[in-house]
């Protein structure tokens, strides 16, 4: 029998789906660009703000989404490039993690969130990923088992940036001043995310 915290869990992740597909039929009757108006308004405020799953590194600036699998090499040098931005305050990222590429994704990606600190447990294994990858062993790295909560939330972050048009990691979601959602998906360089920022709402 499901609980009524099961039930609560599927009956959002099936709102949720309800709202990215109305998102999407509106984008094909517009026939216009996915992500500017009003459904650009709706992603930014109430998709990304509140139906997303993210860590939050940084408190000044304008802020991204940045698209993370623990195993991505690439998505590791982009934290190193926005790192110097967050700590001037000239950037804030919500880390939004996914569990794509490797069986080891997921058990990584709930070490974060399930942390006590998810922030401070982002930053450790960001710490340490980048020896663990230049030595090709992965198995020293934090991992946990998933909650079923945990597994639902990595679910629906999936299920959200693959409705965007995101097909890998990294991927960073921004607003432009103009309020259109922009994303650019691989690896930025720091001299590139340095020009992009005055484009970052």
């Amino acid at each position: 029998m499901t609980n009524d915290s099961g039930i609560q869990n599927i009956m959002n992740s099936f709102l949720m789906f309800c709202v990215l597909c109305l998102m999407s039929m509106s984008v094909a009757m517009a026939g216009g660009a996915p992500h500017s108006g009003g459904k650009a308004h709706i992603l930014w405020t109430q998709i990304l703000r509140h139906r997303v799953t993210y860590i939050q590194d940084g408190t000044h600036g304008p802020v991204i989404y940045d698209v993370q699998d623990p195993n991505c090499p690439y998505c590791h040098v982009l934290y190193e490039n926005e790192i110097p931005l967050i700590e001037s305050g000239k950037l804030t990222v919500r880390y939004i993690p996914v569990a794509i590429l490797t069986p080891r994704s997921q058990g990584e990606a709930a070490a974060w969130l399930q942390a006590s600190h998810p922030l401070f447990a982002l930053q450790h294994f960001e710490n340490i990923v980048g020896d663990a990858f230049r030595s090709e062993n992965t198995s020293t790295l934090p991992t946990v088992t998933a909650s079923a909560s945990t597994r639902i939330k990595l679910h629906d972050n999936l299920l959200i940036i693959r409705s965007l048009g995101v097909t890998g990691t990294p991927a960073i979601i921004y607003r432009t001043e103009g309020g259109r959602i922009k994303i650019v998906m691989g690896l930025i360089s720091r001299r590139r995310l340095v020009a992009m920022l005055p484009h970052f709402k």
